[in-house]
């Protein structure tokens, strides 16, 4: 994987958390930029049932915390040697992700599945599956 710009969303789950596992050993040795996404979904806000007064309050604490998380993902990726760089994005996730891919000069996209199921991810789909099919840069799942 010498060489290749890397893009990696990271959602903070458990799965998450593996792939960055998966990763810190993979990449050993690798020369080209890590790209690490974390996509703000304010959808996923409103969901909550979050009062409309309360909403900006919100939304900036939500950003602080997504931001937050993303640099400190890059820093465990810098401190094994690893040439990473955090992109915090607001929108729709699998949407979001698939266009920074396609609007940047990745190689690969490398991203981890959640497991909820084949019934589940027929009838709800989820962000890896989606990537799959809409997204023009090859894909990576972990």
């Amino acid at each position: 994987m010498v060489n290749l710009r890397i893009l990696v969303p990271l959602d903070g789950s458990d799965h998450s958390e593996k792939t960055v596992q998966s990763l810190l050993k993979l990449l050993v040795g690798a020369t080209g930029p890590l790209t690490l996404l974390h996509v703000l979904d304010h959808d996923r806000i409103s969901y909550r049932g979050v009062p409309t007064v309360n909403y900006d309050m919100v939304t900036d604490r939500a950003r602080a915390a997504a931001l937050h998380f993303i640099e400190e993902q890059r820093d465990r990726f810098v401190a094994a040697g690893i040439d990473a760089e955090a992109l915090l994005v607001e929108g729709p996730a699998r949407k979001t992700i698939c266009a920074v891919a396609d609007s940047g000069d990745y190689d690969l996209i490398i991203i981890g599945r959640h497991t909820e199921g084949e019934l589940f991810n027929l009838l709800f789909g989820q962000v890896s599956n989606y990537v799959i099919h809409n997204v023009k840069t090859p894909v990576m799942i972990l």
